[in-house]
């Protein structure tokens, strides 16, 4: 459009292409009313339906829950759209490295493997570990249980 505002421009029909720009947003606006009437129309529908089945006043909680979901989503979609660009390339790189970790992890698991089955003296690392969590965990939630 903006290529045939040029090119209007050079030619002297400029004037006549405004005009039928302007033509053309007037229409868009009357639609755009139309729309928002419609939509209008539509809710109402809805509501008057959902309070027949529910009642008036279930109905209207239902709807003003219901508008409270979407205008938390609108602000959760707002903020996330408002962090700024670095942020968003750290939050990028981040999940890219997790992607990479995974990777290498599970590449490099037929080795541990193997290195377990050699020494599985090994294996007692991570079971001492999980024992001494579990014993810890444990013994918290007796304390707790006490008091």
């Amino acid at each position: 459009m903006l290529t045939q505002l040029i090119t209007k421009i050079f030619t002297g029909e400029a004037g006549l292409f405004i005009t039928r720009l302007r033509a053309v947003a007037a229409i868009y606006a009357v639609m755009a009313a139309l729309a928002m009437g419609l939509v209008f129309f539509l809710l109402l529908a809805i509501f008057i339906f959902t309070a027949q089945r529910l009642g008036p006043i279930t109905a209207s909680l239902l709807f003003a829950f219901v508008w409270l979901l979407l205008l938390l989503a609108a602000y959760v979609a707002l903020v996330m759209a408002r962090r700024p660009p670095k942020q968003r390339a750290n939050d990028r790189l981040q999940r890219d490295i997790a992607s990479v970790a995974s990777v290498a992890a599970i590449s490099n698991l037929p080795l541990i493997v193997r290195s377990l089955r050699r020494r599985r003296s090994l294996l007692l690392v991570p079971i001492a570990a999980f024992g001494a969590w579990g014993i810890a965990r444990g013994i918290r939630g007796a304390r707790s249980w006490r008091d």
